[in-house]
Parts: C-alpha cells; structure tokens; sequence
C-alpha cells in the first residue's frame, strides 16, 4: 500500500463518509479512528501528520491564522519556484479558474495551496489537488458551498468541462 499523507486522507474521508451512512449517531473518535487505519496498514507516521494537518486547516478556519489578507480583489497571485514545482500548469490552472467562478476567495486559496505545500509528496495530481480544494472548502466558515458541488468538481474527470 502507498503511504502518503494523501493516500491516508482519502481512504479516511471514505471511511468516515461510509461509516456515517450506515450509523450516523455514531461518532468516530481519534483513538478509535487511528486504530482503524493503523489495522489497514498505514503507518503511525502518516496518521499523525494527516490529523495534524486536519487540525490546521480547523485553526486557519476558525481565523487563529490568517494565511492572507487582501482588499484588492483583483488581484494575480504570482507562485514562487517551489510552489511551481508541487503545482502543475494545470493545477494552478484549476485554482484560478475556481477564484474566477466564485466559488474560492483569496484566503481559501492561500490555505489550499498552504496545506499543498505541507504535504510531503514532490508533486501533487490535479486529482489530488482536488481533494485538497474539497477539504478546505467542505471545512470552510467563509461561504456556503455545497457539498454535491464539490464532489462534483473532485469527481469530474480531465476530460469534462464545468459549465
């Protein structure tokens, strides 16, 4: 099994999301939680640094850290070299075109590509990058985004445009 940070994340959310709808008064707590991945072969490691990375985006959300503060919302975001090299052309891409439609502000954008960059992997899949998006704004207090929304735009594959 691959063991990456992203690889912990989505098999977590999956098994939350499956473990809810089939019990949702249950409630899954951290020890039960890491004992369930840690059964399925994920290491220590990587659990911790996934619900480390959970809580970081709990504390930007609840507006202990601000990533970024702008007025001017016009803006153009300029990637340093590092940044190019986790993002492809095609996820930056993917991050404008979701500022344009509206559906990312300019914070929500510096705590996806935040979260991005604490990631361990050298690149990250436009697919990937898309579960990232979907975390962050699932988890978002700025603005109502809707849930089928954003699975929609994590499960539509590269060939499909979004109209």
């Amino acid at each position: 099994m691959t063991n990456n940070i992203l690889d912990v994340l989505t098999y977590m959310f999956d098994y939350l999301f499956e473990e809810a709808e089939q019990d949702s008064t249950h409630e899954i707590d951290d020890t039960e939680l890491r004992a369930h991945l840690s059964d399925i072969g994920f290491d220590t490691m990587h659990i911790d640094k996934v619900l480390s990375w959970l809580e970081n985006i709990t504390t930007i959300q609840d507006g202990k850290i601000k990533p970024f503060k702008t007025t001017y919302q016009a803006g153009m975001r300029i990637y340093t070299e590092s940044e190019k090299i986790k993002l492809s052309t095609k996820s930056r891409g993917f991050l404008l075109f979701m500022e344009n439609i509206g559906q990312l502000d300019a914070n929500q954008r510096e705590m996806i590509i935040d979260q991005i960059m604490s990631l361990g992997d050298a690149s990250i899949s436009l697919e990937d990058l898309k579960w990232v998006v979907m975390m962050v704004l699932g988890n978002s207090v700025d603005g109502e985004t809707s849930a089928q929304w954003l699975e929609s735009i994590v499960f539509l594959d590269d060939n499909h445009t979004i109209q």
